[in-house]
């Protein structure tokens, strides 16, 4: 790669970082910590860097976590207006101490016994899925690994099943208007419809406050841990953002990404079919640190700070690539490897950590094992279709692949 400082330039929208970040990646943790101008902030590369920054929240804010819808162009943000669209921050953009109260009701809808309670929902849509496929062929994301966490993520929520189709569009929305590389043209028609999802929430949000559930809706509504319900508007922001956002996005990708690993892999494959009670959480875990399914989150320093040897003045803005952490190779030894034995792949950040650590990591776990599982027991003939690459989709904040086509 080159050395010219252009090239130390990152857009995970097009080639090649699209199809390969790694390869930055491994430039960038061997040079000081450098500005893009593309994603207009330092980016952080290395795992130790990285945990510098997580670890000192009141050094490096989490305010700018993931962009506002209100920070769009002016006419973007006249359409949310005229939606009536709330303008708050996300749970993940809040620092303490308000933090405290949005998390410990968040955490209510993803309990031990919250995903214990949805283990059969995941087997029974599971198999339904295998059940459809067509004879001998499928692509995994569409057949699959959507279907299949859209129906999970639903229950937990407490979103109605058969609104699946719409609220995925209007979840593609939100992702549009968080980014800031979209055509503006784009985030003008996703800032439209977010009026619409805004009247459909709080029309669930007012039958829970009437009939609550046993769901997330009505955590936030009537609280929980010890702590009050949330404001209707925090409410939006969260089951739009952090819960069907982040609920699905990263399960969907850590999904096909393991199977793909899994595959790719004949040793893999066979240890995995050969014990997959055993080998499927390891797997999972070293897929999750060697294809992180989510890119990173932004911090700004509040303070004027050094980091890894570079200066940074108040106000710095960073974008912390755990992707990137996740293989440096000064603490996951061979890293570009599935080493279903790495003794430390439990330190991986794909989740996070400290005190934004992803609430719904048992949840997404438990949704990755039961597919891994359901796929391996009902197809044992389980191969990728002939002449199939990998492509990656096209995401600001997220590592999936388009598709995933396979044969038995």
């Amino acid at each position: 790669m080159s050395t010219t400082p252009d090239a130390l330039d990152f857009n995970p929208m097009v080639s090649p970082h699209r199809e390969d970040p790694h390869l930055f990646y491994r430039a960038a943790r061997g040079r000081p910590i450098a500005f893009s101008p593309t994603l207009g902030a330092f980016m952080v590369t290395r795992y130790e860097d990285l945990c510098t920054v997580i670890d000192d929240p009141a050094t490096y804010s989490s305010s700018v976590a993931v962009p506002r819808f209100y920070d769009n162009p002016p006419e973007v943000v006249a359409e949310l207006e005229r939606g009536g669209v709330p303008d708050t921050t996300a749970v993940v953009n809040e620092d303490l101490p308000g933090h405290t109260h949005f998390r410990r009701v968040f955490d209510a809808g993803f309990t031990g016994s919250r995903v214990r309670a949805m283990m059969p929902t995941m087997r029974t849509r599971a198999n339904e899925l295998v059940d459809g496929f067509a004879a001998g062929r499928a692509d995994l994301v569409g057949d699959y690994a959507i279907p299949f966490v859209q129906t999970v993520i639903s229950a937990i929520i407490g979103l109605p099943p058969e609104d699946t189709d719409r609220i995925q569009r209007w979840t593609d929305d939100v992702v549009t208007l968080w980014n800031p590389l979209a055509p503006v043209a784009d985030r003008v028609e996703s800032a439209k419809r977010l009026g619409d999802y805004t009247v459909y929430l709080q029309r669930i949000m007012d039958a829970r406050r009437a009939e609550p559930r046993e769901d997330l809706i009505s955590d936030l509504v009537h609280g929980a841990n010890g702590f009050p319900g949330l404001e209707d508007a925090h409410i939006q922001s969260i089951v739009r953002g952090a819960a069907r956002v982040a609920g699905f996005d990263t399960t969907r990708d850590a999904i096909t990404a393991t199977m793909l690993s899994i595959l790719e892999d004949p040793e893999v494959h066979r240890r995995v079919r050969e014990d997959p009670a055993r080998t499927i959480p390891r797997v999972t875990e070293e897929v999750l640190r060697r294809d992180a399914p989510h890119r990173g989150l932004f911090r700004i320093t509040t303070r004027d700070t050094e980091l890894g040897g570079t200066p940074l003045p108040a106000g710095t803005p960073l974008l912390l690539l755990f992707g990137s952490g996740n293989r440096d190779e000064t603490v996951f030894p061979d890293p570009d490897a599935v080493d279903l034995d790495r003794p430390n792949v439990r330190e991986h950040l794909a989740f996070g950590r400290g005190l934004h650590v992803c609430p719904g990591a048992p949840m997404a776990r438990a949704e990755i094992r039961v597919a891994l599982e359901t796929l391996l027991r009902r197809l044992p003939g389980l191969r990728l279709a002939d002449g199939y690459e990998p492509t990656y989709i096209a995401s600001y904040f997220f590592r999936g692949l388009e598709r995933l086509d396979v044969v038995w």
